[in-house]
């Protein structure tokens, strides 16, 4: 068995950090929406609240997301946060424009916003945080 060269081990990092951050951020979304759902089965809820929710469900994975990225890398934690909410920013876009077909100048730039600010944020505690396990 012949032993990895840099370059190979560089790619195997990069690629555990993409599948760690997307794990992160799935996870977190789908346990806020979990709760959310189970509050809104329990309560008669209004249309704002629930685009309320979702945005908040939104800011828990990017902030998780932005968290296991810096983690994981160990530096560059507001850098890192950014390159994720602007990843995420993307996937998110591109699918309003697939599944909903419409698009708002505010409700573009308040996701972006929101987006960008709360991966930043993980990113920040995420390199901060202790390194408990690599």
């Amino acid at each position: 068995m012949r032993r990895k060269t840099a370059a190979e081990r560089t790619r195997n990092e990069r690629i555990l950090l993409v599948i760690h951050t997307v794990f992160a951020f799935i996870g977190a979304v789908f346990i806020v929406s979990t709760v959310f759902s189970a509050v809104a089965a329990a309560i008669d809820l209004s249309d704002g609240t629930f685009t309320v929710m979702s945005s908040f469900a939104l800011c828990a994975g990017c902030f998780s997301a932005g968290a296991a990225a810096a983690k994981r890398r160990g530096r560059n934690g507001i850098r890192c946060g950014l390159i994720c909410g602007g990843i995420i920013f993307a996937v998110t876009l591109l699918f309003g424009i697939i599944f909903v077909r419409s698009f708002s100048v505010g409700g573009f730039f308040t996701k972006m916003l929101i987006i960008l600010i709360c991966s930043a944020l993980g990113g920040i505690f995420g390199v901060n945080s202790p390194q408990r396990f690599r």
